[in-house]
């Protein structure tokens, strides 16, 4: 009886321990380690030339981990590419780098709450001549030109799906060029992706352009045409996600998450929608 005793003891010690050892936030905080995988985003996560790990996600992840006894977040590099299958073959606890939370991936991971979005974004002449604050307002003025980049068209694409025409758009080789259109007249606005126009913006620091400010994003068939990005977790890690979540939400609406949206030139256009979830987003 005693040997039974003792054998089923034993037995319930071995499950216990294998249940603790799968339980990627328990041995989290038992090691005061959690492994990330990033894919060198910039201002995203990245790593610095001296190796540091850094960026807006990796800055509000050692925050919320922090408050949670884990104060060491050991940084996987890969490809972007890598990042969720890495993350499903457990080479890392966690991914983030500006992952959009969509249907398909919500399939194989499970995202935490947003961080923020990624839209589109216009920079005009300083106080904005012609109030430009939508694709619709340079659609209705078949005048009125917009500056893009050859190569991708996604951004062109946006416009176009809001009725702006093709002979409204002029094709530049390069960012710089985009802004020296608009300051030389040869068209009114520039686009890019928000947090790259905002970059530029800071660093050209040039007082006869501003970005265009509010700007409405793009909506089509109901459904806004900008990004809605977090990190994520295996779909198993549920307590993990859990933890995470709770902290985020709760520093999302802090002076301190603003301030840090400011040092990595995400602006309040860039913030949460009010009602937006990773549950819509991964129903979209």
């Amino acid at each position: 009886m005693v040997a039974a005793a003792m054998s089923a003891t034993l037995a319930l010690a071995s499950v216990s321990g294998s249940a603790l050892a799968d339980d990627t936030l328990a041995k989290a905080k038992e090691t005061g380690t959690l492994r990330v995988g990033f894919a060198n985003e910039t201002p995203f996560a990245y790593a610095t030339p001296d190796g540091e790990l850094t960026g807006f996600d990796i800055e509000v992840l050692r925050h919320i981990l922090g408050d949670m006894g884990i104060k060491d977040l050991d940084g996987g590099l890969t490809t972007f590419g890598g990042l969720i299958p890495g993350l499903v073959a457990k080479r890392f606890d966690l991914v983030t780098s500006a992952i959009y939370i969509r249907p398909d991936r919500c399939k194989q991971v499970a995202f935490g709450e947003p961080l923020y979005v990624l839209g589109d974004a216009i920079a005009v002449k300083a106080g904005n001549p012609k109030k430009l604050h939508s694709y619709a307002d340079i659609a209705a003025d078949p005048s009125i030109k917009l500056a893009n980049t050859a190569g991708g068209t996604g951004l062109r694409d946006n416009a176009k799906a809001l009725g702006v025409k093709d002979e409204q758009i002029v094709i530049i080789p390069d960012d710089t060029s985009g802004y020296t259109a608009v300051k030389t007249g040869r068209a009114d606005a520039y686009v890019n992706v928000a947090i790259i126009l905002e970059t530029q913006l800071r660093n050209l620091n040039d007082q006869s352009l501003e970005r265009a400010t509010p700007f409405e994003q793009p909506m089509v068939d109901g459904k806004p045409r900008y990004g809605v990005a977090s990190f994520a977790v295996r779909r198993e890690d549920v307590n993990l996600l859990a933890e995470l979540n709770k902290r985020l939400v709760a520093f999302r609406d802090t002076p301190a998450y603003a301030r840090l949206m400011d040092k990595y030139a995400l602006t309040p256009d860039d913030a949460v929608k009010p009602g937006m979830t990773t549950e819509k987003a991964c129903a979209e």
